[in-house]
C-alpha cells in the first residue's frame, strides 16, 4: 500500500509530467517511423525497384543518423533537454509527412534519410530525462515504462495502415504525420526542463565556464571508456537483430508466407501489442527482483528462442502471431532495462551524450548493416535462414557482452 500511495503521489509532480509527455512523444515519433516499414511493399511497385534498393535508403538513413545522434547528444547536454526533443519531434514528423508527396525516389530517400536523422534522437533524450527525474526506488520501473512507447508506436500506425493502404495507397499512411507536427508546440507549451539538469548547469556556471559542446565527448571517451565500449557493443548485437525484423518483418510475412499487405500489417500490429506488456514486465522484474543487466541478459535470450519459434515451427494462424507477439514481449521488452541500466551508469552532465554514443549510436550503426545484408540473405539463402543468421546469433553475442557490465543494485543514486 505505501508504494502505490508514493506512486499515486509521484503523478502529481513535474518529473510525472516529464514522464507521461516523453511517452507520447516516444509513441508519436514511433508511429511516424514505423510508417515506412508498412509501406515498403507498395513503394517496390510503383517505384518498380527491388528490396535491395529499399536496403540501401534505409542504410543511408541509420549512416547520417549515427552522426545526428551523437550530435543530439552533445547539444542536449550543452543546451538542455526540453527545447531538443521538442525541435526533434516537429521536424521529424514534417519531414514523415511528405512522404505522401514524393515524386521520385531520390525526393523519397531525401525525406527518408531527413526524417529518421532527426526522429532518431528523440529516444534518447526522452530517456535521459526521465531517467534523471524519476524517484530514485522506481527509476527502472518509470524509465523501463517509457519504453513502451516503441510497441504503441507500432501497434497505433497499423490502426492506421490497415484502414488506409487498402484503399488510398501506401501514400495516404503518411499524411496522419502532419498531426505530431500540429502537436509540436503543444508538447513545447507543457513540457518542463530536467531539474536535475538545470541544478549542475547552475552549479556549474551554465554555459559561460568556457567548455564547448565537444568536450562532453572527450571526457566520457577518456574516463568511461570501459562501460562505454561494452555498452556499445551489446547494443550494437542485439539491435542487429531487431533492425531486421522491424524494418522487414511485414515484407517477410508478405513474402515468405504470401500475405497481403494488410493481413501482414493485422499481424504485426497485433504481435506489438502483445509484445507491449514486456516492458512493463522486464521493468517490475529489474526493478524489484533482480537487477536490470541479469533481468536484461535474460530478456534476450528468451526472445531469441521465440524469435527462433516463429522463424522455424509457427504455422500460419493464431500460433505465428503468438509467436511473434513473445518475441516483441523480450527482445523488444529488454529496451525497458537496457536503456535505463545505461544512463545509470553515467554522470549527469554527460549521460545524453553516454547514451546517445553507447546506445543511439550502436542501434544506427547495426541498423545501418542489417538493411544490406538481410535482403541480400532473402534472396540468396531464404528467408529462415537469414533472420537465423542476422537475428538469432547476435541475440546470444550480446548476451554475452553484457555479462561484463557492472551488477549494481537497481535503487543505486545516480550522479
Amino acid at each position: 500500500m505505501a508504494n502505490i500511495k508514493r506512486l499515486v503521489e509521484y503523478s502529481k509532480t513535474e518529473p510525472a509530467r516529464i514522464f507521461l509527455i516523453s511517452l507520447l512523444a516516444i509513441t508519436l515519433s514511433t508511429a511516424d517511423q514505423s510508417l515506412f516499414s508498412y509501406a515498403i511493399p507498395g513503394m517496390l511497385e510503383e517505384f518498380n525497384i527491388n528490396l535491395k534498393i529499399i536496403g540501401y535508403m534505409l542504410s543511408a538513413s541509420f549512416f547520417v543518423a549515427s552522426f545526428a545522434v551523437v550530435l543530439v547528444g552533445m547539444l542536449s547536454d550543452y543546451i538542455g533537454r526540453r527545447r531538443v526533443l521538442v525541435s526533434l519531434l516537429g521536424f521529424s514528423a514534417l519531414f514523415v509527412g511528405l512522404h505522401a508527396f514524393a515524386d521520385s525516389l531520390l525526393v523519397l530517400t531525401i525525406l527518408r534519410i531527413s526524417g529518421f536523422a532527426l526522429g532518431a534522437g528523440l529516444y534518447l533524450v526522452a530517456s535521459t530525462m526521465v531517467v534523471e527525474t524519476a524517484p530514485q526506488q522506481y527509476r527502472g520501473l518509470i524509465a523501463g515504462t517509457l519504453q513502451i512507447g516503441y510497441p504503441l508506436g507500432f501497434a497505433i500506425a497499423s490502426l492506421i495502415v490497415v484502414p488506409l493502404i487498402g484503399s488510398y495507397g501506401w501514400r495516404s499512411i503518411f499524411l496522419p504525420a502532419f498531426v505530431v507536427l500540429l502537436l509540436s508546440p503543444l508538447i513545447a507549451y507543457l513540457l518542463p526542463e530536467s531539474s536535475r539538469f538545470k541544478n549542475i548547469k547552475q552549479q556549474s556556471g551554465g554555459n559561460e565556464n568556457g567548455k564547448g559542446l565537444s568536450d562532453s565527448l572527450f571526457e566520457l571517451l577518456e574516463e568511461h571508456k570501459t562501460n562505454l565500449f561494452i555498452c556499445f557493443a551489446g547494443s550494437f548485437f542485439i539491435s542487429f537483430a531487431i533492425g531486421g525484423t522491424t524494418y522487414f518483418l511485414p515484407t517477410f510475412l508478405v513474402s515468405h508466407y504470401g500475405m497481403t499487405l494488410s493481413q501482414a500489417g493485422s499481424i504485426v500490429g497485433s504481435s506489438y501489442a502483445i509484445g507491449a506488456v514486456g516492458y512493463i514486465l522486464s521493468s517490475v522484474v529489474g526493478e524489484f527482483v533482480l537487477t536490470r543487466r541479469n533481468t536484461l541478459i535474460i530478456w534476450i535470450l528468451f526472445g531469441g528462442l521465440f524469435f527462433l519459434y516463429a522463424i522455424w515451427e509457427a504455422q500460419l494462424g493464431i500460433i505465428l502471431t503468438l509467436s511473434l507477439g513473445m518475441t516483441i514481449l523480450f527482445l523488444y521488452g529488454s529496451e525497458a532495462v537496457r536503456m535505463p541500466m545505461i544512463g545509470e551508469l553515467f554522470p549527469t552532465h554527460l549521460r545524453a551524450t553516454a547514451t546517445g554514443v553507447s546506445g543511439s549510436l550502436a542501434v544506427t550503426t547495426a541498423w545501418l548493416l542489417a538493411p544490406l545484408l538481410i535482403p541480400w540473405g532473402s534472396e540468396s539463402i531464404g528467408w529462415p535462414l537469414t533472420l537465423t543468421y542476422f537475428g538469432i546469433i547476435p541475440l546470444f553475442l550480446s548476451s554475452i557482452v553484457f555479462l561484463f557490465l557492472p551488477n549494481k543494485y537497481s535503487n543505486t543514486q545516480i550522479y
